[in-house]
């Protein structure tokens, strides 16, 4: 799938800054950022920075009839590609990029949304990233055909690889620093739509903003990182988000 040309500098730069930005596990805390803490205390955050426990919140809700039709994977960590990809990459993170099949057994198109504020899970050994979508992101799903990968006219499983889910490549932001980010060998799980109290406030900071370039991607990603690993958004987080 064609992508806009921003993307693959994100890709690139996400590759290449990898072991800085968002992996490797070792280092330790980053430096204050440099207008210093002005942002209140640090609190326990299940699953994201280094806080132990499950990312908390709502779980996704699908409408009746579709379904995740497998484990979700990373795209391919050079392209951010995913293999038989249904639709252009959703979304404007570069370090979590993972594949989402999905199955429409309704006989019919049905409208799926997944939210700003979706969380998915490293399900991997070691130490994957857990990643947050920020953009909230609509597509028609069209029904899955019959035979392998699909369903069969009872509507059971057939037991056939799922050859024939609708994969959507969905581009999501590193909710875990030091952590390594995703490759085409990683698994996934849907975890649920953050309630973290300054995720969502962060959330609501972006709305009607357009992530159109790399520099806009490292200031939405450093926000992030100033809750996860530090003690919430500064001065100069919101004076950027305010710029976007």
């Amino acid at each position: 799938m064609a992508q806009a040309a921003w993307k693959w500098m994100v890709v690139a730069a996400a590759v290449g800054a990898g072991a800085l930005a968002c992996g490797g596990g070792g280092g330790g805390p980053n430096p204050p950022p440099p207008g210093g803490f002005d942002a209140g205390v640090n609190v326990f955050r299940p699953g994201l920075g280094e806080d132990e426990g499950e990312p908390q919140g709502t779980p996704l809700s699908l409408p009746e009839g579709i379904s995740i039709a497998d484990t979700l994977r990373g795209a391919e960590e050079f392209t951010g590609e995913c293999e038989n990809a249904r639709v252009a990459s959703q979304g404007s993170g570069a370090y979590v990029r993972v594949c989402v099949p999905l199955r429409n057994d309704t006989g019919a198109p049905v409208e799926v949304e997944f939210p700003p504020g979706l969380v998915v899970v490293s399900t991997s050994e070691g130490r994957g990233q857990n990643g947050l979508l920020i953009e909230r992101t609509i597509l028609v799903v069209p029904p899955t055909p019959p035979g392998p990968g699909g369903r069969d006219d009872a509507g059971t499983p057939d037991g056939g690889a799922e050859e024939n889910a609708y994969i959507v490549p969905l581009y999501m932001y590193c909710l875990n620093e030091q952590r390594d980010p995703s490759n085409q060998y990683m698994t996934y799980a849907v975890g649920p739509v953050t309630s973290d109290d300054a995720l969502q406030e962060l959330l609501r900071l972006l709305e009607g903003k357009v992530i159109d370039s790399s520099d806009d991607v490292g200031v939405v990603q450093n926000a992030i990182y100033s809750i996860t690993e530090r003690r919430g958004l500064t001065t100069e987080d919101r004076d950027a988000i305010d710029d976007l």
